[in-house]
């Protein structure tokens, strides 16, 4: 029996997505945002209705609709090539280390990445859903940079500057009025600026006010 094949991926800061094929048919599948997992996650349910009977090109269609209501974060490209990544609706931290994950790879070797970040769930029961293994992921990928803000975020703050040789990367901020100035204060042009979201307050706000400063 024939099964699907992935001949090609992609990871941009506006889509993900891939080329598959099967008995030397092929077609392209696209989430609108860039996320390692939505991607692999696309890829595995087009295989399945494939293996289930339905076209390729069937499949793809059905999982192109589903995909495309999806909410996935994406890159916006702000002055000074700014990329700016509103992750703000995203508090589960199952959740968060797959944007993480994917900003990375993206930024890898080309782009620093500063991270801001509220107080986060880890509720779930994902290997990173502990302050320990979240604060390591941070620093294996290199992020940069990581702004905890509000009082239930300071956890957060001392567990990725406890990791690593760190010193001063991890910062503390009371309010997202004092994380607006500091975060402005350390941008560099070319850098990508990932903000997930914060249990206790809205950060969309921060985020809205983040785009007009660098427009």
């Amino acid at each position: 029996m024939s099964v699907v094949s992935v001949v090609d991926e992609w990871l941009e800061w506006h889509s993900s997505g891939a080329t598959l094929e099967i008995d030397g048919h092929q077609a392209s599948v696209s989430v609108p945002g860039v996320s390692l997992e939505f991607r692999a996650e696309v890829v595995e349910s087009v295989s399945a209705r494939v293996a289930e009977g339905t076209s390729l090109l069937e499949a793809v269609g059905l999982v192109d609709d589903w995909a495309s209501s999806k909410r996935v974060p994406r890159g916006e490209v702000c002055a000074d090539d700014v990329i700016l990544v509103d992750a703000s609706d995203t508090t589960e931290a199952s959740r968060a280390v797959d944007v993480v994950k994917s900003v990375s790879a993206l930024a890898r070797g080309v782009r620093r990445v500063v991270a801001v970040a509220g107080s986060l769930d880890f509720t779930g029961s994902s290997d990173y859903d502990n302050l320990s293994a979240f604060g390591a992921l941070m620093v294996r990928l290199n992020v940069t940079q990581v702004f905890a803000i509000g009082p239930g975020a300071r956890a957060l703050f001392l567990s990725v500057g406890m990791e690593g040789s760190w010193d001063g990367e991890s910062q503390h901020c009371q309010d997202t009025a004092t994380a607006y100035d500091d975060i402005r204060a350390r941008i560099r042009p070319g850098d990508v600026l990932l903000v997930l979201g914060s249990t206790e307050q809205a950060l969309s706000p921060l985020v809205g006010k983040l785009r007009e400063g660098l427009a």
